[in-house]
């Protein structure tokens, strides 16, 4: 009957320490295309091919932040290129180059901002995710640890069975 328990408690413990080995790999792989997708945002500007490149776990998420992106800066830029005008700043007689080249600028300006703004998110994200994983490395050493004893008791269990049949070498 004791055996039957402890394969039991074996089993259950296997079964936990694979479920967590599932989990920290799940983080890990989360961690890494977090990784690389902040070095895709990081750039000055973001071309089709490095939006091709954005991990395929992050590619919906990271196409529509990059969505969301591109009309926050064309808006702040139409709002602040608005006040400019409005204020006098490029006078009566301004140029349309100069007016496209301003606008241009404050839309990087505001495109990088808005980028930040995504990279300090996913910041958050991956300290969340490396305290989770913490949490699940501490509980998978628990398991490993408790593995280990439920093992040589089995071992122990078993050698006092043999030894009662007198195959054990004594």
């Amino acid at each position: 009957m004791g055996f039957l328990l402890m394969l039991s408690r074996k089993i259950q413990l296997e079964d936990r320490r694979n479920d967590l080995e599932y989990q920290i790999n799940t983080i890990n792989t989360k961690m890494n295309d977090l990784t690389n997708y902040a070095s895709i945002l990081s750039q000055d500007s973001i071309s089709v091919n490095d939006m091709a490149n954005i991990p395929s776990s992050l590619f919906a998420q990271g196409l529509g932040e990059l969505a969301n992106c591109d009309m926050f800066a064309k808006q702040n830029a139409d709002n602040n290129m608005g006040m400019a005008m409005s204020s006098g700043i490029f006078g009566q007689t301004a140029n349309q180059n100069v007016q496209g080249l301003a606008w241009q600028k404050m839309y990087e300006e505001a495109s990088k901002q808005y980028r930040k703004m995504l990279q300090a998110k996913m910041n958050e994200e991956e300290k969340s995710l490396e305290s989770r994983k913490a949490r699940l490395d501490a509980q998978l050493t628990e398991v490993d640890t408790e593995l280990k004893h439920v093992e040589q008791r089995e071992a122990q269990d078993i050698q006092s069975a043999v030894a009662g049949y007198g195959v054990g070498g004594q």
